[in-house]
């Protein structure tokens, strides 16, 4: 059942919205939600000029997991059912790169 004109998106909030940094400076984005019984938050990544989504890491519960080509770039922390933040380390050899990142919630599958 849902409530109308509200969709599950409208309980998923991203911050910043946007940002440009320099390179060797970390950032960080923060992601929360309202839904409940959703325990896990994703973090993907899409590169300017793909229409890809890669899956950079996510936290489920409070175990956050990131996938190994990431780790040295992303760390990924926080509390599933609620929020959850990422800190982005632009590397020298990332300079230039455009990036779209983007948080989703989800259950937890068994």
């Amino acid at each position: 059942l849902g409530v109308s004109g509200e969709s599950l998106s409208d309980q998923v909030h991203q911050n910043p919205p946007h940002l440009i940094t320099k390179a060797e400076k970390t950032v960080q984005l923060s992601c929360s939600h309202t839904i409940n019984g959703y325990r896990i938050i994703l973090w993907y990544q899409q590169l300017k000029g793909n229409s890809a989504l890669n899956l950079i890491g996510y936290v489920n519960y409070n175990a956050p997991t990131t996938e190994d080509q990431y780790k040295n770039q992303f760390s990924i922390g926080g509390n599933g059912a609620e929020s959850s933040t990422i800190n982005i380390t632009l590397k020298r050899e990332h300079v230039g790169t455009t990036a779209i990142y983007y948080c989703a919630a989800s259950k937890a599958q068994c």
